[in-house]
């Protein structure tokens, strides 16, 4: 993907322009605009470890992720890591700049990318604490779901977790328009880590990249959260897939209406009761929740079709324990 250079201060927030942190529940608010703005906004890129589901024991992995600077200090130092980033919105035709903000172990430097939205400007610089600092701008944003990601080190930085969801809204309660209103939302980042390469990820070969845990918003069943949608209500769910492996995601009991794929509104809309998004892509569907009675209080299962649903490592030694079950896993709950 081509980039292109220019310069600009960056800023926490402006009008406009909303970075929630809802993504880790999944669920997000919705806004309009009435105005187009341009807007700013700061992203650190740092270090952390993610505990992972194992048998017996949580693994400790490390990670890279984007974070929020400092509410009060604006500084990026000693803010912790979150996979996937933080949720970011924006208005339809809104104008866009990212500023990354780089404490990034080894010298490495991002490379931020939102696919779908075209680059105008790039610069570098230094913040306040003297990190190194990347800025790019991007053209009037249409409606729609983006992944914002870190695609430097050949695709290495988006392996170790660089990345997150960018929510583009025309108008409250709808998703392009008013063929696509809905009540709830969902928004899931799906994702994989392989715990070998992200324990030494200068030295790996991402040829034998093997992930043995999947991942919804940066957590593997049992800890993913669940969806919480009424009978009677429309649920909009956006999927962004942030791994490598095109991930088909299978909903049982009920019926997915398809109606955008990467930020752009399909001019046939269809059902499918299983979706394949492909690596790097985003889609959009609508379920209509339906009103039973009683109600069904085990909820729908979400899950990834290509059975991606253990936690840890398969051997095949009888001596070696097996993998938990988990993975890609989560549950919507009327």
């Amino acid at each position: 993907m081509h980039r292109l250079m220019g310069n600009g201060p960056g800023r926490h927030l402006t009008r406009g322009f909303l970075v929630t942190a809802l993504v880790t529940a999944g669920l997000a608010a919705t806004g309009s605009s009435a105005t187009a703005a341009s807007v700013t906004i700061d992203l650190c890129a740092v270090p952390g470890t993610l505990a992972l589901p194992g048998d017996p024991t949580a693994v400790d992995v490390p990670f890279w992720g984007f974070a929020l600077p400092d509410n009060t200090t604006g500084s990026c130092v000693g803010v912790p890591a979150r996979v996937p980033g933080p949720q970011l919105e924006a208005a339809t035709d809104d104008t866009l700049t990212l500023v990354v903000h780089n404490l990034l172990p080894g010298g490495h430097t991002p490379v931020p990318e939102v696919p779908g939205l075209e680059p105008t400007a790039e610069s570098t610089g230094t913040d306040g604490d003297g990190n190194p600092t990347v800025q790019v701008s991007y053209a009037a944003a249409h409606s729609g779901t983006y992944l914002y990601e870190s695609s430097g080190d050949a695709g290495r930085q988006t392996a170790m977790g660089l990345y997150g969801a960018l929510v583009v809204r025309p108008a409250a309660g709808q998703a392009y328009g008013p063929e696509t209103a809905f009540d709830r939302e969902a928004v899931l980042v799906l994702s994989e880590i392989d715990p070998a390469f992200n324990a030494d990820p200068d030295a790996a070969d991402l040829n034998d990249y093997l992930p043995t845990y999947w991942m919804i918003n940066g957590k593997s069943y049992p800890q993913t959260d669940p969806i919480q949608a009424s009978p009677g209500q429309t649920l909009l769910v956006r999927y962004l897939n942030a791994g490598f492996d095109n991930t088909s995601m299978a909903l049982l009991g009920l019926h997915e209406h398809v109606v955008a794929r990467d930020a752009h509104l399909l001019p046939q809309a269809f059902d499918a009761a299983a979706e394949t998004i492909p690596a790097g892509g985003t889609e959009d569907t609508l379920i209509q929740m339906p009103d039973i009675t009683p109600p069904v209080t085990a909820g729908f299962a979400l899950f990834n079709r290509q059975l991606h649903l253990t936690n840890g490592p398969t051997t095949g030694s009888p001596s070696a324990p097996t993998p938990a079950p988990g993975g890609m896993l989560t549950f919507i709950h009327p």
